[in-house]
């Protein structure tokens, strides 16, 4: 996956097509690589990191971002999703992005969740407890089994498995 993280102006308002493109296979590899390319990062650790770039947001840009996530790869996952919800950054076509392939009755409840509007769908916990509210739990054991797939299907696009899937 790619993303750029934009610069801005003075204001702190993104500039469109100007910044930094990461790469990574996940959320924790591209903002590990954002925290490598800090030019004055003297924060030690991944969560030192995030709190600093929180705190420059809301100062230079007047944004509250929001981080939720019980272990690095959630907080990657929220990180990224809060940047590109507020403008800030932008996912880019891969050369041939590859969709994550998924049975049907997995698709429908990540869809559902999704058209309910209630969480971010990067806050997997949060989904996964949607899904199963929305009786849709064949999704939510889904997503609990397959977090890494379910995270990089949130990015580049879940297909149904073309044998309409067995999970």
């Amino acid at each position: 996956m790619r993303v750029l993280i934009k610069n801005t102006d003075l204001a702190g308002n993104p500039l469109e097509g100007e910044g930094e493109v990461f790469t990574g296979k996940t959320s924790l590899e591209i903002v590990r690589a954002m925290k490598g390319a800090a030019l004055f990062s003297d924060q030690g650790s991944f969560e030192d990191y995030i709190d600093m770039l929180l705190r420059n947001t809301k100062m230079l840009a007047g944004i509250d971002l929001m981080v939720k996530g019980d272990n690095p790869e959630e907080k990657a996952d929220s990180l990224l999703a809060a940047l590109i919800e507020h403008g800030l950054a932008e996912v880019l076509e891969d050369d041939a992005p590859v969709r994550i392939p998924v049975p049907a009755l997995v698709w429908q409840g990540v869809d559902a969740v999704r058209l309910s509007g209630l969480t971010n769908m990067l806050d997997r916990p949060e989904v996964v407890r949607i899904a199963r509210k929305l009786d849709f739990t064949e999704a939510a054991g889904w997503i609990d089994a397959h977090p890494k797939e379910y995270a990089e299907g949130v990015f580049r696009g879940f297909v149904v498995e073309p044998d309409g899937g067995k999970s």
